[in-house]
């Protein structure tokens, strides 16, 4: 269509600002635990509430989607899509002037709702406006703001937030671009909705669930996604830490027993108590250890289970040892390969589901399914194999899991009709969070204390495999589904003509 370029950019540009905003709070949950104004040094449920912060913005964003999704398919989706941007951006700048963890939770709540307003609508647009022998490659350049908004909202983040600036600065950069961006979607006209559109609009929840459940493609594709969506949530919560668990190396010193005395939170509240230090010196000593031996070493000494809850992780903080690897490093790494790995894989998904389409049987699925399948080894690879050489297998994990980006987000918008499309995006937002990365985390964890992180991290890579063949599954069913969608939207112009 006419200006569908333009609009293509403006979309990726507000998407790009989506994901930054999203791991700005990532990046700076460090800096969020040491503030007296939003936590106590000693509050038992510091971890829980910051984990919390990132949840609630997750189960707001999948459960309203639904409620903006239908919107999308009955009214002006540029202004929800206005509306949605200038919402996140000021509410992300809230987050900045929260001066109670209340308050931060709420703003966290209000940019999910935002972002609930323009994540099904987006992309239903953007498959009105191209036609589907070039989706793949739309859907991926859209969505290649997923791993560089991602990178950037941590690195960002994390830089603005060790400025004068502090945390606040970090969620009140986004706000500008945001609201430049949402304003700039005033101006955009509204593209022609397929004539076919407009006998449907009337279509009841309940019918649309019963259609899209009727549609194989659309079905399987959904679960492929969800089991992908559940490793790529777990592997972005546990990775890092897995990586530092299993190389770094700590050791008790005075030197490193008095950075952490010196610790304070923004109030000038030690850290950690001067008792608890006096404790902790009773361990000190010249020996190295890795991260089982020192958890160990914390067990046997003084420090009540409660203490080692509280005071655990500014212990391990500060008791790297010199030449160690260091958490900041590894997330460094991380977040160059998601960047590196997330762009290559995108921009190839893409195309090559555009290339195959023309001489391979359900070839979007085809892309999707075998990606997973070859991403199964590379996620062994990253438990098995020593580092450095396992950051090699973390890089294929991404460029693999991430192949399918283009290709799905194709599937779902060829096998919907026009005037339920952005319902199906939401539908799919929500499958996807709720039984995808929304409880990914957590339930990981939960394996992970009744046995270990490589253990909890084998099983979850069953899901890779169940994936792929969940995927190739759908490669039989989706040519026949596509031209259904597209005879009838031909039909339709036929008719308006």
């Amino acid at each position: 269509m006419p200006r569908a370029g333009l609009a293509l950019g403006l979309l990726t540009s507000i998407n790009l600002f989506n994901y930054i905003d999203r791991q700005v709070l990532s990046a700076v949950l460090p800096k969020l635990e040491l503030d007296a104004n939003l936590f106590k040094p000693d509050d038992p449920w510091l971890k829980s509430k910051l984990g919390l912060l990132t949840t609630a913005f997750l189960v707001t964003y999948m459960l309203i989607s639904p409620i903006f999704g239908r919107l999308g398919d009955r009214v002006s989706r540029w202004l929800l899509v206005a509306v949605g941007v200038i919402l996140w951006s000021l509410a992300s700048g809230g987050s900045g002037l929260a001066t109670s963890f209340a308050m931060l939770l709420i703003t966290r709540c209000l940019v999910g709702i935002g972002e609930a307003a323009y994540g099904p609508v987006a992309p239903s647009m953007l498959s009105d406006m191209y036609p589907v022998k070039t989706r793949g490659k739309i859907m991926s350049l859209f969505y290649l703001a997923i791993p560089v908004g991602s990178a950037l909202g941590f690195v960002v983040g994390g830089l603005v937030a060790n400025t004068s600036w502090g945390w606040p600065g970090a969620f009140q950069i986004v706000v500008l671009p945001g609201l430049i961006l949402g304003a700039l979607c005033l101006f955009m006209k509204e593209p022609p909705r397929p004539a076919v559109a407009k006998d449907h609009v009337r279509d009841s929840w309940g019918s649309i669930l019963r259609e899209l459940r009727g549609i194989r493609s659309f079905v399987l594709c959904c679960l492929g996604m969800t089991c992908t969506t559940f490793v790529l949530g777990g592997v972005a919560a546990w990775a890092p830490y897995y990586i530092f668990e299993r190389e770094a190396r700590f050791e008790l010193v005075d030197k490193k027993l008095e950075e952490l005395a010196a610790k304070t939170a923004s109030d000038g509240t030690p850290v950690v108590p001067p008792a608890m230090i006096e404790k902790l010196r009773k361990l000190e000593g010249p020996t190295v250890y890795d991260t089982k031996e020192f958890k160990e070493l914390l067990k046997r000494s003084e420090l009540t289970p409660e203490e080692q809850k509280q005071y655990q992780l500014h212990i391990f903080d500060a008791a790297v040892a010199e030449g160690s690897t260091t958490l900041g490093a590894i997330d460094f790494r991380f977040g160059v390969i998601i960047v590196v790995g997330g762009l290559m894989a995108t921009l190839f998904g893409g195309w090559l589901g555009d290339k195959l389409r023309n001489h391979i049987r359900g070839a979007y699925f085809q892309v999707c399914g075998y990606g997973a399948l070859l991403g199964f080894p590379a996620f062994l690879g990253m438990i098995y194999l020593p580092f450095p050489l396992a950051w090699v297998a973390v890089f294929f994990i991404v460029f693999w899991l991430f192949l399918n980006t283009g290709p799905a987000n194709a599937i779902l918008a060829n096998v919907t009709r026009p005037e339920i499309r952005a319902s199906g995006f939401a539908v799919n937002i929500l499958i996807i969070h709720l039984f995808g990365d929304a409880f990914a985390p957590p339930l990981i964890g939960l394996v992970a204390d009744h046995s270990d992180l490589s253990t909890a991290l084998i099983i979850v890579s069953v899901l890779i495999l169940l994936g792929g063949f969940l995927w190739i599954a759908g490669a039989g069913s989706l040519d026949e589904e596509t031209k259904k969608i597209s005879d009838l939207e031909e039909a339709a112009r036929e008719v308006a003509a």
